[in-house]
């Protein structure tokens, strides 16, 4: 890695455009930057994601990018492999001065952590909540049903086991995540329930020793 003061600006760039980005930031490694993301574009940020990334990191950090008022995020970006084809090194006065602003983070690293992809249907980059890890996953298992469910969607393992460590049970019943909540704290099995995009149902399952965790599908129970 170019040692800390080299390390140029990165910026999220739109593609087919002249000079459109969305974000930019120091490179901690590779896809993975500390920086600001755009908020407010194509609207004002939602109240209730502040909230929920204020919940879930204890705080965040708005700063003025336009002219105009536009607010980005103080925040980790892990950018999505798919989309690392759009982000581009600009060398220039301005970026420069960017990059000298953006030095101390490199210090003192934001909690708030999104994942950022490119999304061409809606011609703009997205971002979602890397939620911290409530538990260790142990080893992790798939058996054939779920792996040919997912390879069928086109779907990564880890999309699952994310949310499942981050505690987002997904469609399993309210009782059910409470009873997830509760073992927790008593250290014993944890269920979640998702669906594929081609609507197949997946469950992911820890262990009460948190010694493995399988994708699996119902009906391999």
């Amino acid at each position: 890695m170019t040692p800390i003061h080299e390390r140029p600006v990165i910026y999220l760039r739109h593609p087919d455009t002249a000079d459109r980005v969305s974000g930019y930031g120091l490179p901690i490694a590779p896809a993975h930057l500390v920086g600001v993301i755009m908020v407010d574009r194509p609207q004002p940020a939602d109240p209730e994601w502040l909230a929920d990334i204020a919940q879930t990191f204890g705080g965040y950090e708005l700063v003025p990018m336009t002219q105009d008022g536009a607010r980005g995020i103080v925040c980790q970006m892990r950018i999505a492999e798919e989309s690392r084809v759009h982000l581009r090194v600009i060398r220039s006065a301005r970026s420069e001065e960017v990059r000298q602003t953006l030095l101390p983070l490199l210090e003192n690293l934001p909690a708030v952590t999104l994942a950022v992809t490119w999304d061409e249907p809606s011609g703009c980059w997205v971002s979602t909540i890397v939620r911290p890890p409530r538990f260790p996953l142990g080893q992790c298992l798939i058996t054939h049903g779920a792996g040919e469910a997912l390879e069928e969607a086109v779907q990564d393992p880890r999309e699952f086991l994310a949310r499942h460590q981050s505690g987002d049970w997904g469609e399993v019943p309210e009782e059910d995540k409470a009873e997830n909540e509760l073992s927790l704290q008593q250290g014993f099995r944890l269920l979640s329930a998702y669906r594929t995009t081609l609507g197949v149902r997946v469950w992911v399952i820890t262990e009460a020793d948190r010694s493995t965790t399988t994708l699996l599908l119902p009906e391999e129970y």
